[in-house]
């Protein structure tokens, strides 16, 4: 399990090169990829919660650090999963519109994969304070764009 050189690749899609090693990816590397990625995105949205200003008492804010620390990440990572699956999905009805020979499987990898960088550039503006929609709208477009290029990298369907 080399996680630098996932990244690495992630980083470097669409290339062909790049889209052929993470597809020989193992589906547990995949995963500790994806929870990695998804702790360090959103890492700093999770600290600045936790240490912002409020008014509990000394018992609340133990508590509330509890929970932040416990079901903070199992929330993020459970929407994580559920927003790569919802995209895999819509991957796959992009790829039967292309005629591209890929299943689920393989479309929820790519779709993992593909998110590295829109989602490096949500939290890095969200790190800088600026909170316009229409970022979310750009990151979702670069996003589809990549997935759009490894998706055509793979041979049509034969007509049968």
């Amino acid at each position: 399990m080399d996680l630098i050189k996932i990244g690495k690749q992630s980083i470097a899609l669409p290339k062909k090169q790049a889209v052929f090693y993470l597809n020989r990816v193992s589906m547990r590397d995949t995963l500790v990829y994806i929870f990695l990625l998804i702790f360090i995105v959103f890492l700093p949205e999770g600290i600045k919660t936790l240490f912002a200003e409020n008014s509990l008492q000394s018992e609340l804010q133990s508590m509330y650090f509890l929970q932040m620390v416990l079901f903070y990440p199992l929330y993020i990572i459970f929407t994580g999963l559920m927003g790569i699956s919802i995209l895999a999905f819509f991957g796959l009805l992009l790829s039967t519109l292309l005629k591209r020979k890929l299943a689920y499987s393989h479309l929820w990898k790519m779709v993992a994969f593909a998110l590295t960088i829109p989602l490096i550039l949500t939290m890095l503006v969200s790190i800088i304070g600026v909170g316009y929609w229409l970022f979310s709208v750009l990151f979702l477009f670069l996003f589809y764009v990549i997935l759009y290029k490894m998706i055509v990298v793979y041979p049509k369907r034969k007509n049968a």
